[in-house]
């Protein structure tokens, strides 16, 4: 038996360290660096074989040279060996800090084949009650749902036979309705026909009437002049004909009007005949009375349903603060440990800041100006795109660390949410647990047994303050002889909402270990980000100091020496104050020395001088902008040029000539006549 304990003791610890040390290695991670070294490691290998068959290739041909040759080529040869040396070195020392670096993880780590063992023991033992669980509970929700399956079967048949009999009505109703329209329509079509025989008869009569007409208007047209009372007669038939027409339009809209009004009718009155409102009214009140039963029916199974999974949540609420109480135990022991790597690490901003000051230290100077003009174009261009792609990759982790800090602040909602959730299932559970002692108290006076009443909170007895304690079996441990008959029916009810309130405080320690693992690998992130920008800032910084159309930033000795004068960018101050303070406080003594004097003597200029001078800075700062002014100024020479040997030409032009007695303005004696007689010839 006591080993029996010591091994239940002993497995958690070893479990917790496990868990702790594996969750310090952090196996992802360290896959995706294996990953990126091992990727390095080839692309290293296959670097160093096309190196050494380069270099074997320079040894052959250096063994057929001559002597004198052999002379000449042997530095190229020593230095190409002697990078290939350096090389595989550096590769070895890569290599070596690789391994070191896994096995300082791993060193500490134990054989998880045990654990992982052990594990599966647990799980296979599990695994039929979870089955078993889950039968049950989707068995329960089926019957739920079914239980008004007999009242639908009889309903179904009911409706099955109440649709052929409805059906079977309307069919006869349609057939007595189609039949009488029918019937109607024939009666019409009969009639129609008569009419149209009659009118048929008439137009005929007509037809010779008018032939006899016709002969008699052309005897009379030959008597015109003879009779002239005949036309009045003929104009006055024309009138009478007219009527008679309009009559017999109007008597035929007439005759169609009251046809269709005679087939509604009958059509209606077939209707009224087969209509049956009692009826229909009837099997509607049925229908909604057993709507009505398998609703409740419903309800019924459902509220059994809701009160099993209360029962469930309670005991899984307490599973869950037991778990959380332990991965506060784990957090606090994890918060122990990064305190003491910060102890270790305590020099990192020290080594940190010398690393900036060398940093700043390289990039001081620029390069010599004894450069080509294409090799400077050419760097200009290529600091161009850097720049840009700087500034994009810029743009992009500023976008991922808002994202990021979105996602903190969520999470931390979240927590919040928890931790309130816990706050709230505490208070509950020591309800729970007054209400219990309180029923235990009263169950001498009124046996009162409701285990509804008991979940919910509802029992208005009192007890004491005496008889009070702060759990529910020292409650339950007094008055033995009264209460005896009731503890065999309390205690269940105590123990299953005990392992429920387990279960859901297992839970709720998972979801809050999940979300303390995210946050952590969002400040992670975050402080990531953070390294990332300050060295974007300082890199940017660095790219706009170079020679790019519309900088101000460099200035030359009279050696020909540059110097970067590194301006401060409008976006970065306007969004990264606090990365350009890092960025200043990290400067080189010498280049802040340098800025602040700069500054000092600007500051003394007046505003026309420090005009003049920004100008004459972004004019020559680059071959482009020198071209252009220059182009500029020799297109206003020629433009002036132009300009005053026209004025001067319109000047000669209105100068008098001389000799002539009286002065015509500059404009010769012709062309005066010419203007006067031009002025006498126009018209009015």
């Amino acid at each position: 038996m006591t080993n029996d304990t010591n091994t239940n003791k002993t497995t958690p610890n070893v479990f917790e360290h496990a868990l702790q040390t594996w969750i310090e290695i952090d196996l992802p991670n360290l896959q995706k660096k294996l990953d990126e070294q091992g990727s390095g490691i080839k692309e290293d290998q296959k670097s160093s074989a096309l190196s050494r068959k380069n270099l074997a290739t320079k040894t052959k041909e250096f063994r057929k040279l001559e002597d004198a040759g052999k002379l000449e080529q042997i530095k190229s040869l020593l230095k190409l060996y002697q990078n290939e040396i350096d090389s595989l070195t550096s590769k070895g020392k890569n290599a070596e800090n690789y391994f070191f670096g896994v096995y300082r993880m791993i060193s500490e780590a134990p054989d998880p084949r045990p654990l992982l063992e052990m594990c599966l023991d647990s799980v296979i033992e599990s695994k039929d009650v979870a089955n078993l669980r889950a039968e049950v509970t989707r068995m329960a929700e089926e019957l739920a749902k079914k239980a008004d399956y007999d009242q639908l079967k009889q309903r179904l048949r009911s409706n099955e036979q109440k649709s052929a009999e409805l059906l079977g009505n309307r069919i006869k109703a349609k057939e007595n309705e189609f039949k009488a329209i029918l019937e109607e329509k024939e009666s019409n079509w009969n009639q129609k026909e008569k009419q149209f025989e009659d009118r048929l008869l008439t137009a005929q009569k007509q037809i010779e009437e008018l032939r006899a007409f016709k002969e008699v208007s052309e005897l009379q047209l030959d008597n015109q002049n003879r009779n002239t009372t005949s036309h009045e007669t003929s104009a006055s038939v024309l009138a009478e004909l007219d009527m008679v027409r309009r009559d017999a339009e109007s008597a035929k809209k007439r005759i169609f009007d009251l046809e269709k009004r005679n087939e509604d009718l009958r059509r209606e009155i077939s209707k009224s005949k087969n209509d049956n409102d009692a009826e229909v009214v009837r099997n509607e009140c049925d229908k909604k009375v057993q709507e009505v039963e398998s609703e409740n029916v419903l309800l019924v199974a459902s509220l059994d349903q809701v009160r099993k999974q209360l029962a469930e949540a309670s005991k899984g609420y307490e599973t869950k603060i037991e778990s959380m109480n332990r991965e506060n135990s784990q957090m606090s022991q994890e918060i122990e440990n990064l305190k003491a790597k910060l102890s270790k690490a305590s020099d990192y901003e020290d080594i940190k800041s010398e690393l900036h000051l060398l940093r700043q230290i390289e990039f001081g100077h620029g390069d010599e100006d004894d450069n080509a003009q294409g090799e400077g174009v050419k760097l200009d261009s290529i600091v161009i795109e850097r720049n840009k792609a700087m500034t994009q990759e810029l743009a992009s982790y500023r976008s991922q660390h808002n994202d990021l800090v979105t996602k903190i602040d969520n999470l931390q909602k979240q927590v919040d949410v928890s931790a309130q959730t816990i706050e709230s299932l505490k208070q509950l559970n020591e309800k729970l647990e007054n209400d219990l002692a309180d029923l235990q108290d009263s169950n001498g006076a009124n046996r009162f047994n409701d285990n509804a009443s008991l979940i919910s909170g509802m029992s208005r007895f009192t007890r004491p303050s005496h008889l009070r304690s702060g759990s529910i079996i020292s409650g339950m441990s007094g008055d033995k002889g009264v209460n005896g008959s009731d503890e065999s029916s309390i205690l269940p009810i105590i123990t299953k909402q005990r392992d429920r309130f387990r279960e859901k405080n297992n839970e709720l320690e998972d979801e809050l270990r999940k979300s303390q693992n995210k946050v952590n690998d969002l400040k992670r992130q975050v402080n990531s980000l953070k390294q990332d920008n300050e060295e974007l800032y300082e890199r940017g910084r660095y790219l706009a100091s170079f020679q790019t159309p519309g900088t101000k930033n460099i200035t030359t000795t009279a050696s020909g020496r540059k110097f970067l004068n590194p301006k401060p960018n409008v976006d970065l101050e306007r969004n990264d104050i606090e990365y350009q303070r890092n960025y200043e406080k990290k400067l080189h003594p010498i280049e802040q020395f340098r800025i602040k004097e700069q500054e000092r003597i600007n500051s003394r200029l007046s505003p026309i001088e420090r005009l003049f001078i920004s100008l004459t800075r972004a004019i020559l700062a680059t071959r482009l902008t020198r071209m252009v002014f220059f182009a500029y100024c020799l297109g206003l020479h020629i433009i002036v040029m132009f300009i005053t040997i026209y004025a001067m030409n319109i000047h000669t032009s209105l100068i008098p000539e001389v000799g002539l007695n009286s002065s015509t303005g500059g404009v010769t004696t012709n062309n005066v006549k010419s203007s006067q007689v031009i002025e006498n010839n126009r018209p009015v």
